[in-house]
């Protein structure tokens, strides 16, 4: 591959946002890394490199051909998907684009090079499934995939190791360090300074759309200053924000479980997802759940929020009613905050920040009616806690991927709701952002009112207060159940 070089490129970004004289190199041979804050430029950067930005001026030579595989990549997939189904028009569920057809696009001739992939990548059993079932590392994985298949010079990976779990993130890593050793040129865009790969070359930093330091992978890490910058101490404020009083009043009591399940199972196409799982939420109990991807905890998740059909036809109880017994889909919602990479993917009206946040009040994406003064001031206030405050009017969409989860991070929590459902909330967080997410849940759950069901990958981003555990553990007979255990309080490990 040939050399690519910015020298002084300016490209603009959004409206108002540019990346702003970069100067960078990546020479035959070079695979780097480039490390910043949310909302820094690192996904910006990442399309300059695939010639996807507007150039206002500089002079730059690119790949002949190039990859970004990102996070808004799989926004606009899976909202075509959605555009496409017929569900409502059929006698049964469309299932949408097989996995096959969705990585091959049309072109039959790539047939064997993706058999060979399969295996790789953990593939084996997704390609006759629709995409639009498939779970977030299941999705980025099928991604990397079919950006293979196009052999580019160059592949750009944006946060590729988000939503993974451990077994499928030293997969990953193989197969990025394999591609690096074939000679393909590999950039990845990271939050996390751990992730930086050995078979990683260089680093470089950027902030505010600038690019602050560029190097070698050793002279960058052992850089104690740029640690520093990127990762502060974070302070919360001494009281957290008290929910509207109006809806405090429409609160549910607090008497008996939150939930109970009793051999919950869920099934598509005839295909275990849930299969004989008992569990049981008392009031008081944060609980931590786990497990590879595609074993069914967003569907689990999914069954508690309302979302889910299928929990009609389980025995299921939630706030001390029975699933099914004439409760309304709001009457669920008004007790619950919930933050996922689906809902994030499904909040696509065009409202401000601040509107954004004083929705987590209605349980609406978006704001169709008069909202109080009162509320309003809260959703700043939270706002202000997660250091957004300066965005309220920016549009929701026109933010980076990480700002987004943390604006949908306050409208969750804007409530105080009885039920807090985190499902990888520090997915596109950089190290900042996720340690003061980290402190804020746990300072949350600690003050008694709120209970935390926490889904993550990363053993690392413990929170204190959860001593209950749930592993998604294969069921006989097909599909996943679930493993109970309760664990000692303890530090998040690496923190004070």
């Amino acid at each position: 591959m040939a050399e690519i070089y910015l020298d002084g490129v300016t490209a603009r970004i959004g409206k108002h946002a540019r990346l702003q004289d970069i100067h960078l190199r990546i020479g035959n041979g070079q695979h780097w890394a480039v490390v910043g804050a949310n909302g820094s430029g690192k996904s910006a950067l990442g399309r300059l490199l695939c010639g996807e930005m507007e150039v206002l001026r500089g002079t730059l030579h690119l790949a002949g051909k190039s990859v970004c595989v990102a996070f808004e990549t799989v926004d606009e997939i899976l909202g075509i998907e959605r555009y496409k189904d017929d569900t409502d028009f059929l006698d049964r569920i469309d299932q949408g684009t097989p996995v096959r057809d969705f990585i091959l696009e049309g072109r039959p001739e790539a047939a064997r090079r993706l058999e060979e992939l399969v295996g790789q990548l953990g593939l084996d059993g997704l390609l006759d499934r629709g995409i639009r079932y498939l779970s977030t590392g299941e999705m980025r994985k099928v991604l990397i995939c079919r950006a293979l298949l196009q052999e580019p010079e160059l592949l750009v990976l944006d946060e590729p190791f988000d939503g993974l779990d451990s077994a499928s993130r030293e997969v990953l890593r193989g197969l990025i360090t394999a591609l690096t050793q074939r000679g393909l040129c590999i950039v990845l865009l990271l939050n996390r300074f751990s992730e930086i790969l050995p078979c990683l070359t260089h680093v470089a930093y950027i902030r505010d759309c600038r690019l602050f330091a560029c190097g070698t992978r050793e002279q960058m890490l052992a850089s104690g200053a740029l640690r520093r910058l990127h990762a502060f101490h974070y302070s919360l404020p001494d009281q957290l924000p008290r929910g509207d009083k109006k809806q405090d009043s429409d609160s549910w009591p607090g008497r008996g479980p939150l939930i109970e399940m009793k051999q919950v199972m869920v099934r598509y196409d005839g295909r275990y997802v849930l299969n004989g799982l008992d569990w049981t939420v008392l009031p008081g109990q944060h609980w931590q759940i786990s497990g590879p991807n595609g074993s069914g905890k967003s569907t689990l998740l999914s069954l508690i929020s309302g979302d889910n059909p299928q929990a009609y036809a389980n025995d299921i109880r939630l706030f001390g009613r029975q699933r099914g017994t004439g409760e309304s889909i709001w009457d669920i919602k008004r007790q619950i905050g919930l933050v996922s990479t689906a809902f994030q993917e499904s909040y696509r009206v065009g409202v401000t920040v601040e509107l954004a946040v004083v929705s987590g009040f209605f349980d609406s994406i978006g704001v169709y009616g008069r909202y109080s003064r009162t509320q309003r001031d809260i959703a700043l206030q939270w706002l202000e806690i997660l250091q957004m405050a300066d965005k309220r009017h920016v549009p929701l969409r026109a933010l980076s991927y990480g700002e987004q989860r943390l604006v949908l991070l306050a409208r969750a929590m804007v409530k105080m709701p009885v039920l807090l459902i985190l499902d990888e909330p520090c997915q596109g967080l950089d190290e900042v952002n996720r340690e003061m997410v980290l402190k804020l849940v746990d300072h949350l759950g600690a003050g008694g009112h709120t209970q935390l069901l926490y889904v993550t990958h990363h053993p690392e981003d413990r929170i204190p207060c959860i001593r209950h555990r749930m592993e998604m553990v294969a069921a006989v007979g097909g599909g996943f159940t679930a493993r109970l255990s309760e664990a000692p309080a303890g530090p998040v490990p690496g923190k004070a």
